[in-house]
């Protein structure tokens, strides 16, 4: 018996001819759902594609490309979907009866269109943790191996008695109604869920100013928790410029944004003395404008004390910003896209990856990964900005 993803390209034709929007948009949502596809993917399949025909090139040729299990995954969920043109391509799952069955022809090795086909219930069982595991815990083992190199990797507090906090500032709704960032309340959700998986008590706010962004994080600067933490995170999400968040009132007419160098002066060593020599993750979900008169730009070498000068007082010197990593969701001077349903492409491809992988990887190859996760996705590219962890942070899940 054929294979199911030879099978689908020699449907090719028939299928791209045959397929509908709605049956499309159905099927993304399934392969998603089960992993077949991520979210890249999905966003290239509905809107980098012009035409339903192209939606249904893309979407044949991003499942076939991945395998035979893939493919009946597919051929499964289109019967569903869309039994007249199953049946009028034969391409209807024929379900063997086990009792009578030659088990060679159920065998993983030898599964083609008419073999027994696992259920999506089986699918989500074999592919993904279970609801107990959203976030894949790490094993004893690997945080022991890893955390002892205490040159190389940040420590963490015991978990009884740690107070981790994190931030959240999404803007949604703003003055102009037509700027409302439809999808964004998903990527709320799920980076609130990530977040508490990993131990963080998320300070959120909804739809701020400038300068209520600023002062929000002022203040979060000075929780006295975070003395009992070892770690946190900001997350600011909104319509931004290349290195400005925009606040709710924010138009053409009118600027009202939060300049990203606040966040490190707000966090950094001098300021923010509870979480000095801690990492900080900033995760910045929004489009960049097209400024090219904004740049990041370094410290001056020549900021060094004279060697003849001695520091009057009881004083140490520290790196001003040191211990930041900020992770931005696409490169100066691009747009970042988002799913209206679904959510950003960014935000989605990184909790996903960090809920499967932080249980082995630090926090700087996880973003990496969703990176790679981007490599045939032309039209944004996530970035790392401002790097200045002195070690590698590992979230070490379940520790």
């Amino acid at each position: 018996m054929e294979a199911a993803d030879q099978r689908l390209k020699h449907l090719r034709t028939d299928l791209v001819n045959g397929l509908t929007k709605g049956v499309i948009d159905d099927l993304v949502d399934e392969m998603q759902e089960a992993r077949v596809i991520n979210t890249s993917e999905s966003e290239e399949i509905l809107q980098a594609q012009a035409t339903t025909k192209n939606k249904a090139r893309c979407l044949i040729d991003t499942v076939s490309k991945k395998g035979p299990r893939a493919s009946e995954k597919f051929i499964d969920s289109l019967n569903k979907a869309d039994k007249e043109l199953c049946v009028k391509l034969s391409l209807c799952l024929v379900k063997t009866d086990a009792s009578s069955s030659d088990p060679k022809q159920t065998s993983e090795t030898s599964a083609g269109i008419g073999s027994v086909v696992p259920t999506t219930s089986t699918l989500a069982t074999a592919e993904l943790p279970t609801s107990d595991e959203w976030i894949t815990p790490c094993t004893q083992q690997h945080y022991e191996e890893i955390s002892q190199k205490t040159n190389e990797v940040y420590q963490i507090l015991p978990k009884q008695g740690r107070k981790r906090l994190a931030i959240l500032i999404n803007n949604i709704d703003f003055e102009k109604p037509e700027m409302k960032r439809k999808g964004a309340e998903v990527d709320e959700e799920q980076m609130q869920k990530l977040l508490n998986g990993f131990g963080y008590q998320v300070e959120k706010h909804n739809n701020l100013t400038g300068e209520e962004m600023k002062q929000a994080l002022a203040a979060f600067s000075n929780r006295e928790e975070h003395s009992q933490s070892d770690s946190t995170f900001v997350v600011l999400m909104s319509h931004g410029l290349r290195d400005k968040i925009c606040g709710r009132f924010h138009n053409e007419a009118k600027e009202d944004t939060l300049h990203i160098d606040n966040v490190f002066n707000i966090l950094d060593n001098k300021s923010c003395k509870g979480l000095r020599g801690k990492p900080k993750i900033i995760i910045v979900q929004a489009c960049r404008g097209s400024n090219l008169g904004y740049a990041y730009v370094s410290d001056s070498a020549n900021d060094e004390p004279v060697a003849d000068y001695e520091e009057e007082g009881p004083f140490y010197k520290i790196h001003k910003e040191s211990d930041f990593i900020c992770f931005c969701s696409t490169t100066p001077d691009n747009v970042s896209l988002r799913h209206v349903q679904n959510g950003s492409i960014f935000i989605q491809s990184l909790v996903d990856l960090m809920r499967r992988n932080a249980s082995k990887y630090d926090v700087e190859e996880i973003f990496f990964q969703v990176q790679q996760s981007f490599h045939n996705f032309a039209r944004q590219l996530p970035v790392k900005e401002r790097g200045t962890l002195m070690k590698k942070f590992y979230l070490f899940p379940g520790i």
